[in-house]
């Protein structure tokens, strides 16, 4: 399973939407006298269950990223323990059989030793395989939550502009009112 970062679709699709949001503050209704603008709260919360819809996709890829490099770390170690079983087994073979029995000892000593350092070697290499992808798969799992939390914070932003700005419509219009 290779590192493959974001589908273009899926960054395109969200770009657009930030597009749209941008386009749709950007052409807002202006209020007199101040440097705050009328948005309609609807079509910001349609854009942000969309950014929200495609950001899944991502984030549960990361996710399979992780579980592989368990399933890899757990595989290893079954591996090592079935070479160690296998190496215990040949040695007590080897014992029981009609041969001198120093050799026989020597021999499955030899073997077992052979199985452990096979096993060392293999759960090393799975582990730096898995500590790569573990690697790999936090960085842009950080990635994508640094971009998440970026979109959501300027969304947040404008979302408040926006509720700050209908706040202080209707203290003019309330105000207005009592004169």
């Amino acid at each position: 399973m290779a590192d493959r970062g974001p589908k273009p679709e899926t960054n395109l699709e969200i770009m657009a939407t930030l597009d749209r949001m941008e386009a749709i503050t950007g052409s807002a209704t202006k209020l007199p006298l101040t440097r705050r603008a009328v948005i309609n709260p609807k079509e910001i919360q349609d854009l942000v269950a969309h950014i929200r819809h495609a950001l899944p996709t991502d984030i549960s890829e990361a996710l399979q990223i992780i579980r592989y490099r368990d399933t890899l770390i757990s595989q290893a170690q079954a591996e090592a323990s079935r070479l160690r079983a296998d190496a215990e087994r040949e040695a007590l073979r080897l014992m029981s059989e009609t041969q001198i029995v120093k050799d026989a000892h020597a021999m499955a000593e030899s073997i077992a030793e052979d199985a452990r350092q096979k096993g060392q070697a293999t759960l090393a290499a799975a582990e730096g395989k898995a500590s790569s992808r573990i690697g790999g798969a936090d960085e842009y799992a950080l990635e994508v939550l640094g971009r998440l939390e970026e979109e959501l914070g300027s969304l947040l932003a404008t979302a408040r502009r926006g509720i700050e700005s209908l706040r202080d419509g209707r203290v003019l219009e309330q105000t207005s009112q009592r004169d």
